[in-house]
Formats: structure tokens, sequence, C-alpha cells
């Protein structure tokens, strides 16, 4: 695992070195959606939550959507939603990812975000999203700061004519044409968004397809969920 703060917000960004889960799920998956087996999911997330000083976590579903969803208490995954956000202290947010972005961010004032961003996200506007519900609920963006976890690089991620352009008229940054044809970095439009609202970022540089000790959907099919959780401690 990886950590670091966020003013005065913990994050951690999981892998799958150590965990309960076994075969293509080995060892850390912490998605329940994914046909492993629910109690090593359980002790998996319980691990995390310790790791992280929280009594609990509660993690987005993803869909693949801008729909933002506000937490105020522990409970079951929310599902339909690509982001969560909570100004509740010993409760930490998580979104899940095996390709895709996973952003934590945190405002001075104690307002915290867990966000999943694939190409539709970006297309969809995810993060302008988080961040509109953010300043709806009484957030002050000012000096707001985010870390990106792992994600799949572009030369990694190539794709067709058409999901290139749908990407490239939404975010062209995000669009790279590579020795092998087109591809999608979908991190450096995560990051472009985040600059277009003032915030500052810092990523993890691996990409989840070379990294066999990260989980890729693109490169495994069958396969579990690492995490990006963010969480602010009453003491």
């Amino acid at each position: 695992m990886t950590s670091g703060i966020l003013h005065d917000a913990s994050w951690l960004v999981t892998d799958r070195s150590v965990g309960a889960s076994q075969g293509a799920f080995a060892f850390n998956n912490l998605a329940v959606h994914v046909g492993d087996d629910a109690r090593a999911v359980a002790r998996n997330r319980t691990a995390v939550a310790e790791r992280l000083g929280v009594p609990s976590v509660v993690f987005a579903r993803a869909a693949h959507s801008n729909r933002v969803a506000r937490v105020s208490q522990a409970g079951p995954d929310v599902p339909g939603v690509d982001a969560l956000i909570t100004d509740q202290a010993d409760l930490g947010l998580a979104a899940q990812g095996a390709d895709c972005v996973m952003v934590a961010l945190a405002t001075v004032d104690g307002w915290i975000a867990a966000v999943h961003c694939g190409w539709k996200g970006l297309v969809e506007q995810i993060v302008a999203h988080t961040l509109r519900d953010l300043t709806d609920a009484g957030a002050d963006l000012r000096g707001a700061r985010a870390h990106l976890g792992p994600s799949i690089c572009a030369d990694c991620y190539q794709v067709d004519a058409q999901r290139a352009e749908e990407v490239r008229m939404g975010v062209p940054e995000a669009v790279v044409v590579t020795s092998s044809g087109v591809g999608v970095d979908v991190r450096a439009g995560v990051q472009k968004q985040l600059r277009d609202h003032q915030v500052e970022s810092s990523a993890d540089p691996r990409c989840t397809a070379e990294d066999p000790g990260l989980y890729s959907y693109r490169r495994d099919g069958v396969t579990g969920r690492q995490a990006i959780v963010v969480a602010r401690r009453s003491a």
C-alpha cells in the first residue's frame, strides 16, 4: 500500500500483495461484485479500515457516470455512483478501480471525496460534478488538493477511432498518439480537469496493466479491484 496526507485527511492506495482473497482475486480484492468470496472481501476491507485508523469505510459501486452521493454514516456500498463526498470525521470513503483512475480529494475546511473515473467519466465530467456537489454542500474549494491512484497508461489503453473522438471532444489532452495507435491517458485527463478548477494534484505513476502487483481488468479480465481510501480522523 501507499499512503499520504491531504490537509488534515489521510489517504491510502491498496495493492494486491497481501490479503485474504485467492485465485484470480489474490490477494487483497476489495470489490464485492466481481465473484470473490464475500468473507475474504470483508476481511480485506476490515484491514483497510484498520490501516487508515477509522471504524468503517463506505465504498462507491462505480457506474461510469457523473453521479455523486453524499454520505454521513457507515453503510453498504453505494450503487450507481462514481463519487462519494462527506464532511464527517472517522468515516472513510473509497473508490475502486482496476485500470480507471481513483481520486482522493480533501478541502481545507474538512470535506473529503473519493472519485472513480474512466474514459466515460472524463466525457461525463465526474470530476466537475464532484466539485460542484462539494460546493453546493458548503465546501470551500480554495486550496483543495487531490491524489490520483495508479491507472492504465495510454500505451496499454489503445482505443478505436470512435472512442478516441468522444474523449477528444471533451478532454483533448487525454488522447495520445502512440507508436501502435491511439490511446487514452485517463490520468492526464483527470489532472487537466482538476487544474481547470484550480485543484492541485499529485499522482501515482504506476500503470495497472504493466504492474503485476496491481489489478488490471484490461490485462486479466477476471480480477479484483484495488481502492483509494480517504478519511479524516477526529483525534
